[in-house]
Order: C-alpha cells, then structure tokens, then sequence
C-alpha cells in the first residue's frame, strides 16, 4: 500500500501528535498534579511538575530520542529504498520528512536550551527569554511567507505590506480594549479587516501598472501610520506612545510562555502549508505563470486583475494574522508596527532566502532574527577598542546582504536548489 499526495499530510500529522503526545502524557502520569485542582487542569498540572523542572528533564529526554530516530528514519528513506518497504509512511516520509524532522526540531528546542543553560522552560531564564526570541521569530516567518506568496510566487510588487501587518496588530486591540470583544471574535473581526484592506488596496491599485502599483502601496500604507500616530486620535490609539490592553491568562505570553510558544509555532506551519498547498494547486500555477509572462498568461485567456487579486487578499490575510499575533504577544500596539521595516525586512527575507521557494523566507526570517539577537550583546575589541556589534546591526546587515546576493544569486534556497538539479542532471549522463 502506498500513500497518495493527499493522504501524505494525514499520516504526517498523524506521527506529529504521536510524537508530542507521548512525553506530555509520560508526564502527566508520573508528575505530582495540584490537590486544589481537578479534571484536565489536574492532568496538566500533573504534566507541568515534569517538564517545567529546571535542567534536563524526561519531557526533553523524550523528545530528543524521538527526533533522533525521527532523522535516523529520514535518512533510511532518503538515501535508501527504505520508503517502499516502509509503505505509506515511508512515502510520506519521503516527501516531507524535511519539513517534519524541522518541525521536531522547533518543538524539542526549549527543552535542549533549559539542558544547556541549567534554566526552565516555564520559569523566567535563558530557555524562557529564547522562547520570546523564536515567537518573534515565527511571527516574522508568517508576515515573510505571506509577502513571498504576493511578490516571489506571483510577481506583485508592494512597498506597502505594513499596512497589514499594523493594523492586525492594532485592531486586535482596539476592539478588544475599546468595545470590549472577546478576543475570539476580535481575532475574527481583525481579519476580516484585514481582508478589506486587501480588497480596497486591490480593487483600487492593480489599475496601476509596475512601479506605480509599488508606490501607491507604499502610500497607501504611510496612510495608516500617519493616522496610528495622529494626536488627534490619542484617546483611541495613543498616537505615538500607542496602547496597551488586556488579553486572557492563557493567552498571556509572560504568564504562558511555552503554550504561546507552541501556539505561535502551530500558527506558522498552517500558514506555511497553506501557501505550499496554494502554490500547488491550478490556481498557484496560474499565479506562477503571471510572475513569468503576464502577458502570455492573459493571452491564454487567464482574467490576471482576479487572480492578482487573490494573491493581495490571501497574502493581506497571512500579513494580518502575523499582526494580530504580534498584538496579542506585546499586549499592545503603536506606529513602529506600521512603519516601513515591516515592509522590507520581510523584503529582505524573502530575498536573502530564495523568492519564490516555500522555505527561503522561512530560513531569511530565522537567519537574520536569530543572528541579530546573537550578536546583539556582543563587544568586539579589537586594539583596544570595544566595538558593540548590536550597535552596528544594520551595517552588518548590508555586508550580509551584498555577499549573500553575490554568493547566492538567487537566495539561499533558490541558489542550492538550482546547483542541486545541475548536480542531477549531471550523475544522469
């Protein structure tokens, strides 16, 4: 029996709360659980004595044997013809197994940093700060991932996909600290405003062509910032000081760390199968096929206006719910949310990573975050004298950024992907 492209994401999803499964239910046995509590919360209060314990735990001991086996398994299926004799699984294996032994290695990691740092995930420590680090990080890799799906997969130019990602964030807020929403429906109400910016900024700016498009949406955009920072408007979003509001204890990221970790992670890999699904669907082709040859495209008889206007309102949306996470993490917005760096540093992601591949973004977004945060506190001397490299990050950057473009042409991905089909073709003769 073997397994069907469609199946492939059942079974994958399938092993994937298996694997989580096991050492969270491992610990909730053999933890001691909270007399005063009852039920679940008993349960999981039974779990959180385990895997909350400082240093490394079962939890992470658990986990870590998994993922090895896990590549152990990838690795039979990959360079062997271990896939047919594994069946579906190893079909499924072998066409994402990638994706899923990283997708292991992002749910493992706080428990490998709390190992090495002696701290705890729950309890405020290295393991804990890092957590913070790869939320922001996630929540960049979404807002990356919904520009290269507009300006990588279909060749949409925008200056303006801060607009989005702003007023995620801000509207979260202001209707749940303003007319007092749940934050369900708050979320809800916050994407679809989302999608409203997406059609209007659509409907209105794809009658302009190249370069004008890309400065309309910058304008477009500056408009939101402006009216963010407006002192007219500060009993609403307290111009440039912005605001703070309330958020439920389980979605409070100080109080709830790991959950929120884990939540903004869930978040991500659905955006980024979302795109992936897209892109592979009749609809994702034609889309490919107006980044390549508009005008070849239109000629076959495709109505380009709709379809570029899928990819603004798809993208629109991934770019809200990016800002809507941001919101909900901070517990509050201001106008550095709407500001042009949330336009190019996913620019930038996106290109550093490989335009037009599902992970380069992804691996932009991952890259320069963590990089910057590692090198945010480091002091070079050199002759004497202390240079503070996180002072200095943006020069950094532009050196990065020349030899990454003059080493790889084509983004990190794009540029390994295309050596590795040169390599293929070459073994064939």
């Amino acid at each position: 029996m073997t397994s069907t492209p469609r199946y492939n994401g059942i079974i994958n999803l399938a092993a994937l709360a298996t694997f989580a499964l096991i050492p969270y239910v491992l610990a909730a046995l053999t933890g001691q659980p909270d007399p005063n509590l009852t039920g679940l919360a008993r349960w999981h209060s039974a779990a959180e004595s385990v895997y909350c314990e400082k240093g490394l735990t079962p939890t992470g001991v658990i986990l870590m044997v998994e993922t090895t086996l896990f590549a152990a398994a990838l690795l039979v299926t990959q360079w062997t013809q271990g896939a047919t004799r594994l069946g579906a699984m190893g079909n499924a294996l072998k066409q994402d197994g990638g994706y899923m032994l990283a997708l292991l290695v992002l749910i493992v990691i706080p428990f490998v940093i709390a190992w090495g740092t002696d701290s705890s995930i729950c309890i405020r420590g290295k393991a804990f700060f890092w957590e913070s680090v790869f939320i922001d990080v996630f929540v960049l890799a979404i807002l990356a991932i919904s520009y290269n799906l507009m300006f990588g997969f279909s060749g949409v130019v925008s200056f303006g996909h801060a607009a989005f990602f702003g007023m995620g964030a801000y509207s979260v807020g202001l209707l749940m600290h303003h007319l007092a929403w749940p934050w369900w429906l708050a979320v809800i109400g916050s994407l679809l405003i989302g999608v409203v910016i997406a059609l209007v900024k659509g409907v209105i700016g794809l009658r302009i062509k190249g370069l004008y498009f890309a400065l309309f949406t910058l304008a477009f955009a500056q408009v939101f910032y402006l009216l963010a920072g407006n002192r007219l408007l500060t009993d609403i979003t307290g111009a440039e000081d912005g605001f703070t509001f309330a958020v439920p204890d389980w979605l409070n990221a100080t109080k709830n760390r790991l959950f929120f970790y884990y939540l903004a992670l869930v978040i991500f890999v659905l955006a980024f199968f979302l795109v992936r699904r897209l892109m592979n669907s009749p609809t994702g082709k034609v889309l490919s096929a107006l980044r390549d040859n508009e005008s070849r495209a239109q000629m076959l008889g495709y109505n380009v206006f709709h379809f570029k206007l899928i990819a603004i309102v798809l993208a629109g949306l991934l770019a809200t719910g990016a800002g809507v996470l941001r919101g909900i993490v901070l517990k509050g917005a201001s106008p550095e949310v709407l500001s042009l760096s949330y336009t190019f540093d996913p620019l930038l992601m996106t290109i550093i990573g490989g335009q037009g591949t599902f992970a380069g973004p992804v691996i932009g977004a991952f890259g320069l975050h963590l990089i910057e945060e590692t090198l945010r506190d480091t002091v070079l001397t050199i002759g004497g004298v202390e240079i503070k490299i996180g002072e200095r990050w943006a020069l950094i950057l532009g050196v990065m950024f020349i030899l990454i473009v003059l080493v790889f042409p084509y983004g990190i991905v794009g540029t390994w992907r295309l050596q590795w089909q040169k390599w293929k073709a070459a073994q064939r003769k």
